[in-house]
């Protein structure tokens, strides 16, 4: 009889292998397991078992092209949106450091007093505007005395204070060390009055402000005359404190660029604004005299908030400083004396040290002092008199020009000496006690406060630091 072929879709059942009876299980007539041939057991035996016990392998699936192209698209719009997300903290981040954290940062401190970022910030962009304010105004006054440019350029560039103007307009770094230090000296300022009791009140802070517009509220507003002349040389005089005040005929717009050059005119970048001054034909009563200062006031704070980028409280802790070092000289004056040395001084300016050196070897071989000044004095305003400064108190002249005379022997050559001038030979010829005018004594006052400030930084140089970062912040425009 054939065999029968297998006709079920299953698989061929696996012959079993048969396994060795264990040693000693041989002959013992031991039965294997129920539902056990030999040692396998159907289930594992065959084919169908294996199948019943191994997971179906699963097809691949698969994907259209539209919709790889879509889990692109979005695994795409995901890092997008994380780097986005990471841009947007990243300009958070930098936000809060600019807006909170960097102002506060110090730049200097002073007897555990700190001056921050912002402070300097804004004092500098201050400043700025005054300086821009001031040579607007001399270039206007001069264009008045019908100066050209090229002539007006020669004026300022040999003036002080208008040639250091422009050169911290030129120079932002110049300009943030000159105001860094200022500010220091403010502080020590403050702690000075303070040690000494001596306070500031509104009204006094007012008085600066009326100053500054030129407006006395008991005699009317006038117009300040500015201090520019058209023929003005580099006498060692000392001028007073550079004030910033405003001619009452001009307000300007705006500031000018650092990029100007030292060699070229301060020219506005915009027309100075008007003060809006009445022009009544009879005298102007209290009530319009107030108007007309409220109005240019206004209009001065306006231009300051918008140039420069300062509060009311800004400007008004300005003048508060100013007020708090009037009544520093007040409290001085008490312990000064109106009687002081007077000097009777020539000197012959020059630009350069070897040419002092030539001048003073000129005079100790017996040349005439008043021939050498005509010949190569650079001070157009005495040369011609041989030199001669006349009677004067030291306190007039620059600081290191007054040290000089103050203790000079009689009839001595001093030099060469340098101030901010250029290089001097100076000779003393008498010195005598006499009383101070007004106007002297106000200056000796000055010299006063500024000798004391000087004073104190030195005892406390310890304690007052000035960090290298204030470079970093001076504002450059």
């Amino acid at each position: 009889m054939s065999k029968k072929s297998q006709t079920t879709g299953l698989p061929k059942a696996n012959r079993p292998v048969p396994r060795p009876i264990p040693q000693g299980v041989k002959g013992s007539g031991a039965k294997p397991a129920a539902g056990a041939k030999g040692t396998t057991t159907p289930a594992a035996s065959t084919g169908a078992g294996r199948a019943a016990i191994r997971p179906p392998k699963l097809m691949r699936e698969t994907h259209t092209k539209a919709e790889r192209e879509a889990e692109l698209q979005r695994v795409i719009v995901l890092i997008i949106g994380a780097i986005a997300a990471v841009v947007l903290v990243l300009l958070v981040a930098s936000l809060v450091i600019d807006q909170f954290v960097v102002p506060g940062r110090a730049v200097a401190q002073v007897n555990n007093e700190t001056i921050t970022v912002g402070e300097f910030e804004r004092r500098v962009r201050l400043e700025r505007f005054f300086v821009s304010a001031q040579l607007n105004a001399a270039v206007n006054q001069y264009r008045s005395f019908g100066f050209d440019d090229q002539a007006i350029n020669e004026q300022l560039l040999s003036q002080p204070p208008f040639s250091t103007y422009l050169n911290e307009l030129n120079v932002p770094d110049q300009l943030g060390s000159r105001v860094i230090n200022d500010m220091v000296d403010d502080e020590l300022v403050r702690q000075i009055a303070a040690a000494r009791s001596v306070v500031v009140s509104p009204e006094d802070v007012q008085k600066q402000i009326n100053q500054f517009f030129g407006f006395n509220p008991d005699e009317g507003l006038y117009t300040a005359t500015p201090t520019v002349t058209p023929t003005t040389s580099p006498t060692p005089f000392v001028s007073p404190t550079p004030s910033p005040a405003p001619t009452e005929t001009t307000i300007p717009t705006a500031t000018a660029t650092p990029e100007a050059t030292a060699t070229s005119i301060f020219t506005p970048t915009a027309e100075p604004t008007e003060f809006p001054t009445a022009t009544p034909t009879n005298t102007p009563d209290a009530t319009q005299r107030a108007d007309t200062f409220n109005t240019s006031r206004n209009d001065y704070y306006a231009a300051l908030r918008s140039d420069a980028n300062v509060s009311d409280a800004d400007i008004n802790g300005y003048f508060e400083v100013l007020a708090l070092r009037e009544k520093m000289k007040e409290s001085l004056e008490a312990e000064m004396a109106r009687t002081t040395p007077f000097v009777n001084v020539r000197h012959i300016l020059v630009t350069t040290e070897a040419e002092a050196t030539d001048v003073l070897t000129a005079l100790n071989a017996g040349e005439s002092f008043a021939a050498l000044a005509a010949a190569v004095s650079i001070d157009e305003s005495n040369k011609s008199q041989g030199g001669e400064l006349g009677w004067a108190p030291p306190t007039n002249y620059v600081t290191e020009f007054a040290d000089a005379v103050r203790e000079a022997e009689i009839g001595a050559f001093i030099g060469p000496l340098q101030t901010e001038f250029g290089y001097h030979i100076i000779q003393v010829r008498a010195r005598e006690d006499r009383e101070l005018s007004d106007d002297e004594f106000t200056r000796a006052k000055d010299t006063e406060l500024d000798a004391l400030i000087k004073q104190t930084r030195e005892e406390q140089d310890a304690t007052i630091e000035i960090f290298d970062t204030w470079v970093d912040y001076v504002p450059r425009a």
